[in-house]
């Protein structure tokens, strides 16, 4: 039953972020012909992530009492309505109000998802079950912007949302069809937040998710502009995006299995130096292949520190509810991604495109720095042992 489990979800995810990815690198071009100005593309981004960002860690609890397929179903339904609802936006405010509810949709699919693999991930494979699963997000975010693109220049940007649209309905049915539910996550009392907050590893995780998803917020919400300065095609920006990903997701697997055996902290923060030296190198871009190696380097960052850390989380989830810290998790990367297309739109206004890149790579670095002195003095970590405080 666990590799049915393992096999449903991952098609599922897969399918899912597939549709995001076909409409979210092109989300800022979308925006701005609705009239937003850089603090708007902001805001619409944000909208999505911010949302995400409050709703998940009560949906995760919720997962955790209630069960978890009837809550990444109802997810699903979100998905599949609100696609047909991006096509009809015409206004700034209609397609931020549409893309706060795709986050409250989205806080019900994919940290759910996780928490159901944690659930099922045998003791020390954490990092291999997760670092595996996670090349379902990560390929769905890679072949969904080329896709999209290519949708965008054959018809319009209507015909990329109707496709997510499609795309969602499927994944709904499967769900339906496929999933078992497990009583995995009824093993554990979940822990109170405050519980689960007063945890030394959770906060150096939830500090280094924040700032990293900071830093793909700000890429992802200002790469098309930027690429648009130096005359990169839109079907180009969706394949420098897909190229990310799919170094991303290539070593996904790999690192998790190191990460089992290895020290998580180091890979983490090495993963991080690669991200946030590609994001400060990104203006330096002259053409199309130069932009493609920053944003592979800036992949393979993402591969050697995704797995680390959602091991880590993994581990801490079977002891306080995985569906709680699975929210609490993603609500970090919420709050990254949320606040960081809004800051770096103020940021741009106030100065330049240019030191929206800057200044997010100074931000990740500030943010690595706390996390590693966060884990430096914590015993939990020296003793390699992950235990309620």
């Amino acid at each position: 039953m666990e590799k049915r489990i393992f096999t449903v979800l991952f098609i599922a995810v897969f399918a899912t972020t597939l549709g995001i990815g076909i409409i979210e690198p092109f989300m800022g071009i979308y925006a701005e012909s609705l009239g937003a100005n850089g603090f708007l593309i902001g805001l619409i981004f944000g909208a999505f992530t911010l949302s995400r960002a409050i709703f998940t860690p009560f949906i995760g609890k919720i997962s955790d009492l209630k069960g978890r397929k009837n809550i990444l179903i109802i997810g699903l339904v979100g998905y599949t309505v609100l696609s047909f609802f991006y096509a009809s936006a015409n206004t700034t405010t209609s397609l931020t109000v549409i893309r706060f509810l795709h986050g409250l949709a989205s806080a019900m699919v994919l940290p759910i998802a996780m928490a159901y693999i944690g659930d099922i991930a045998p003791k020390n494979q954490e990092g291999k079950y997760l670092g595996t699963f996670t090349i379902a997000f990560f390929m769905g975010m890679a072949f969904g912007p080329i896709i999209g693109g290519a949708l965008h220049e054959i018809w319009n940007m209507n015909a990329a949302f109707y496709t997510m649209g499609a795309i969602s309905f499927f994944s709904l049915l499967l769900l339906i069809f496929m999933l078992p539910e497990i009583n995995a996550h009824k093993n554990v009392k979940p822990s109170s937040f405050r519980t689960i907050f007063k945890n030394k590893t959770m906060q150096a995780m939830f500090l280094f998710r924040a700032v990293n998803a900071y830093g793909i917020a700000a890429l992802m919400g200002f790469l098309p502009l930027l690429a648009e300065k130096i005359n990169v095609s839109v079907f180009q920006i969706g394949f420098v995006v897909t190229a990310n990903l799919i170094v991303s997701s290539m070593f996904q697997r790999y690192f998790g299995v190191i990460a089992d055996k290895s020290d998580k902290v180091a890979m983490i923060i090495a993963g991080s130096i690669m991200m946030l030296i590609a994001l400060a190198l990104m203006p330096l871009s002259k053409n199309f292949y130069t932009l493609l190696l920053f944003n592979m380097i800036m992949g393979l960052g993402s591969g050697i520190s995704i797995p680390a850390i959602s091991a880590i989380t993994a581990q801490l989830g079977k002891k306080l509810g995985m569906g709680s810290v699975m929210g609490l998790f993603n609500t970090a990367f919420g709050i990254g991604g949320g606040i960081g297309p809004i800051i770096a739109g103020l940021i741009m206004l106030a100065t330049s495109l240019t030191f929206v890149f800057v200044s997010s790579a100074v931000i990740v670095l500030a943010g690595t720095i706390m996390f590693y002195y966060l884990m430096k003095n914590n015993v939990e970590y020296k003793n390699r042992k992950v235990l309620t405080d």
